[in-house]
């Protein structure tokens, strides 16, 4: 059986537009580094370009839009499943 979830329209085109802004930038300057630009050019546009908290807005858009099909526990258990960056000291 297939759920469709409500989602405002407005949102979900800022979602998708960010989105593909994160894509294709992260090609380019992932691509400049390969050619043998220095690696900080990754750091300088996840800062400049306000990268997480632009990331972290899309997240509570789609949380939200998955909490009010799922409920906030299967929303919590799918969050708790997730791999993120370990130091490697």
């Amino acid at each position: 059986m297939t759920q469709s979830i409500p989602v405002e329209l407005a949102g979900f085109t800022d979602l998708f537009r960010d989105l593909e802004e994160y894509v294709v930038s992260l090609d380019r300057v992932l691509s400049r580094i390969g050619a043998g630009e220095d690696p900080h050019i990754l750091l300088e546009y996840v800062v400049e370009y306000g990268l997480p908290a632009r990331l972290a807005r899309a997240r509570e858009f789609v949380g939200d839009s998955l909490e009010s099909v799922i409920g906030a526990d299967a929303l919590e258990e799918i969050a708790e499943q997730v791999e993120g960056y370990r130091d490697r000291k």
